[in-house]
């Protein structure tokens, strides 16, 4: 097999911070400054620390030792074996986030309802066909999406910042009571959660003990920065009247020509749509790929090409799955939101993993001296860490099953029910086929 380790903290980093730029980037500040008022800048900076918080064991386990599963064998390896096999079938359902946001790319165009589905199962294809070329094509696509996107968000900012008034920032700083300008934290907190999907592409990652976390450092920070920096240009060019609950768009139609506007709205919505969707495919791919060596599905689903270093069949079958909704017309975006706090319950079991490594075993810690900061905190305060993290996860749980209507709650319940039976069985009779 050809190496397919490849991805360096830069490639990483790019994927990392394509998981969390979605298309929300363009609506966030609007609403939020609608909720909260303008000082949602500090809330993305709070939720910026929160997602620090959130983050550490998964650093931790990443530095850990050299897991290529990723977050399913994190989990699989630090705690009992069915709870890597839980994290391994929920990762398998993020296909259906694939496809949802294939469709809403497509519905950029504002074509009729069928184009639109077959423009969505277009980009599927293209994208999963891009993750069969290999890890590092499909890295070099995410780096120039990346700049894209980049540049978009940047030349919002470069535009709008010097019409920044202190006085517009300075009205309405905190709107309602401090429960909204804490639940904006919380969103803002829940926003940056993605740079964790980081760990899923460690069987790609030229020594990813060291760049997996190094990316997941970058990209967070490059999220929060973005954040803040959109959230002050927004907030602070116009009165709060014209701004809250509307898009970027707005603020920059008021300083630049209608067609540079249109421009910056569809680039840039395609770009965070399509680098959150590239990211996407890779942290599904690579762990589900290493739970099919150690029995959880069949072992040549999972098997990698030794050309390109990529689990072709399993894309393949992701594509398939992929395309299915959008062809029959069924809803993948419900599908795909019924995953939502599934993927929070797979950042609190690599909490729960991390806590264990550390109370277990204290050499452990020798492994973390590469991480600034970090490396330095003795064992309880890095247990301590775990907990707060765990907290912040649970927070999140609760915070989505207030807002989420309980269509999507019942989805989330049925897929994990689904998950835990599956793994629970399955773990009773798997035979382990890694060489």
């Amino acid at each position: 097999m050809a190496s397919s380790r490849s991805l360096h903290t830069v490639h990483l980093a790019a994927f990392g911070a394509g998981n969390v730029v979605g298309l929300g980037v363009m609506s966030m500040a609007g609403i939020g400054v609608g909720i909260t008022g303008t000082g949602l800048w500090l809330a993305a900076l709070v939720g910026g620390l929160g997602g620090a918080f959130a983050l550490v064991p998964q650093l931790l386990a990443s530095s850990s030792g050299d897991y290529p599963g990723g977050q399913y064998q994190q989990v699989g390896t630090l705690l009992p074996p069915v709870f890597g096999g839980i994290v391994a079938y929920i990762l398998c359902f993020l296909v259906f986030d694939i496809s949802a946001y294939a469709l809403s790319a497509a519905q950029l165009l504002g074509l009729p309802t069928l184009p639109t589905r077959l423009t969505a199962a277009l980009v599927v294809a293209l994208f999963l066909g891009v993750h069969m070329l290999g890890a590092r094509i499909a890295a070099i696509a995410q780096l120039v999406m990346a700049v894209l996107l980049a540049a978009a968000l940047g030349t919002y900012v470069a535009v709008t910042m010097p019409h920044v008034r202190l006085a517009n920032l300075a009205h309405y700083t905190f709107l309602g009571s401090p429960l909204a300008f804490l639940f904006a934290c919380v969103y803002m907190t829940f926003m940056m959660n993605g740079v964790a999907g980081v760990a899923n592409y460690a069987a790609v990652a030229d020594r990813p003990r060291v760049t997996v976390p190094r990316a997941m450092r970058v990209s967070l920070l490059l999220v929060v920065v973005t954040y803040a920096l959109i959230c002050v240009a927004d907030a602070g060019a116009l009165p709060i009247a014209q701004v809250a609950n509307r898009d970027l768009a707005v603020s920059l139609s008021a300083f630049v020509p209608a067609p540079v506007t249109v421009a910056f709205v569809v680039g840039g919505s395609a770009f965070a749509l399509l680098t959150t969707l590239n990211a996407a495919v890779g942290c599904m791919a690579y762990p589900v790929a290493s739970a099919c060596a150690d029995g959880w599905l069949p072992r040549e689903l999972g098997e990698r090409s030794a050309r390109t270093g990529a689990p072709v069949r399993l894309l393949s079958v992701g594509m398939i799955a992929a395309e299915c909704p959008l062809i029959a017309g069924n809803s993948a975006k419900t599908v795909s939101s019924s995953v939502t706090i599934l993927m929070i319950v797979v950042q609190a079991m690599v909490a729960v993993a991390a806590l264990r490594l550390i109370l277990r075993d204290g050499s452990s810690l020798c492994a973390f001296r590469s991480l600034p900061l970090l490396g330095r905190v003795p064992q309880s305060g890095l247990a301590a860490l775990c907990i707060v993290a765990l907290l912040v996860d649970l927070l999140l749980i609760a915070w989505l099953l207030y807002t989420m209507n309980r269509l999507l709650i019942i989805g989330n319940v049925v897929i994990f029910a689904i998950t835990v039976v599956a793994a629970v069985i399955v773990n009773k009779y798997r035979v382990d086929t890694r060489p």
